[in-house]
């Protein structure tokens, strides 16, 4: 059973009281999702908001000639899913699991009566999705006005971790909106000037400053 003490560790629910933290803690579902598995899919009924404990997740958009744009990558602490509970339509994205994955669920009906009861909910969830629709508004800007290497570059630098980016060269062409080919010779011509090592299956950032220069049109 999901406890207090838990839903603490997600931002949106830090500032509720012990009363309403209670309340959704009763009403929260856990699951586990292997490396690969969908969670969610594009277009179908929403299960609920998903609350992410451990892992990654991928959410992305697919076209009708199947291609496919990563919206954004979901992580311990955060949420998703929640547009589809409040306008009644189906899931905005398709949710895949990019590790092993545990997650907490809170059922739509479950967030409304929720909401109803503890207004200081409501008011976290405005915050918490008008954030998502930022993170959103910088990604069409990227996609818009940016090149392929901009774009690559700004990605680089948010996926680093400790100097390097667990990210194949696949992956890295889904979230810049190119396609393989492209964005391995813009990664091989960012390792020929030294900004970055390419090992197998993650780019190790050596001059972030550099990269930082380029994502910025410089």
């Amino acid at each position: 059973m999901t406890t207090p003490t838990e839903l603490r560790h997600f931002p949106l629910f830090a500032a509720l009281d012990d009363r309403a933290l209670a309340d959704a803690a009763r009403l929260m579902e856990s699951r586990t999702y292997r490396p690969g598995e969908y969670i969610a899919y594009e277009g179908e009924r929403p299960a609920g908001v998903y609350f992410v404990q451990r892992g990654r997740v991928r959410l992305s958009r697919t076209a009708p000639d199947g291609r496919e744009q990563v919206l954004a990558m979901v992580g311990a602490g955060e949420n998703f899913n929640a547009v589809a509970i409040f306008d009644s339509h189906g899931n905005l994205t398709t949710a895949r699991a990019m590790s092993l994955v545990q997650c907490l669920i809170l059922p739509g009906d479950a967030l409304i009566t929720l909401i109803r009861r503890h207004p200081d909910l409501a008011l976290a969830m405005l915050r918490e999705m008008a954030g998502q629709l930022r993170n959103l508004a910088v990604l069409v800007e990227d996609l818009a006005f940016r090149s392929v290497r901009e774009r690559l570059a700004r990605e680089l630098l948010r996926e680093a971790r400790e100097g390097a980016a667990e990210l194949t060269h696949q992956e890295l062409a889904e979230r810049t909106a190119t396609v393989r080919e492209i964005a391995g010779r813009a990664l091989r011509q960012l390792a020929q000037e030294g900004l970055v090592r390419l090992e197998r299956g993650r780019v190790v950032v050596l001059d972030p400053d550099g990269l930082a220069r380029i994502g910025d049109g410089e």
